[in-house]
């Protein structure tokens, strides 16, 4: 005999469809995220640096998080200003704390700060290797957002390019040893 079904049923039915398409969504994501070693575009060098998160001094004596991106002059800059990533970050607290950050109908007015800072950071590194200084209010997740995901998008933070490069190494040595 024919019974109706119940709204549990319905229930049980729709969470199971909608685990199976999750399932298999992560799946897709989880092969797209293990590139292989051979795959050269995985090997560029980026010339975006994504810092992490900074709070940093606004008017009103208060503090708020902005997340900076770096643009190198070149890509052999990348190096460099990564390891000096302490020495960035001091210069930005340097020239913030001597003029913070404005705030309007609270807001941080973001408009000038990376024409203030990009100066102190070059000093601070040793020559002109940033290009180019990009601040967000807010915090970023390092590497995420949905520049991330873009085809073309090459944001990094120092520590995923040290480890590419690392597998790069590791990669040629491999090669070298056959």
């Amino acid at each position: 005999m024919y019974s109706r079904p119940t709204m549990t049923s319905h229930f049980f039915l729709t969470a199971m469809v909608l685990g199976i398409l999750l399932n298999s969504a992560g799946n897709n994501a989880n092969a797209e995220e293990k590139k292989p070693l051979k795959d050269e575009a995985y090997w560029i060098v980026p010339t975006h640096i994504q810092l992490s998160p900074l709070m940093v001094p606004v008017a009103g004596r208060r503090t708020a998080p902005v997340t900076i991106y770096l643009e190198a002059a070149n890509k052999k800059y990348v190096g460099n200003i990564c390891n000096n990533v302490p020495r960035i970050r001091d210069a930005i607290y340097q020239e913030l704390s001597r003029n913070p950050v404005p705030v309007v109908q609270q807001k941080l007015v973001l408009k000038d700060i990376p024409h203030r800072i990009k100066g102190p950071m070059n000093a601070a590194i040793g020559g002109r290797q940033i290009k180019e200084v990009f601040v967000v209010s807010g915090a970023v997740k390092m590497e995420g957002g949905g520049i991330s995901r873009l085809p073309f998008a090459r944001i990094n933070g120092c520590q995923s390019i040290r480890q590419a490069e690392a597998a790069r190494m590791k990669a040629k040595a491999k090669e070298k040893a056959q």
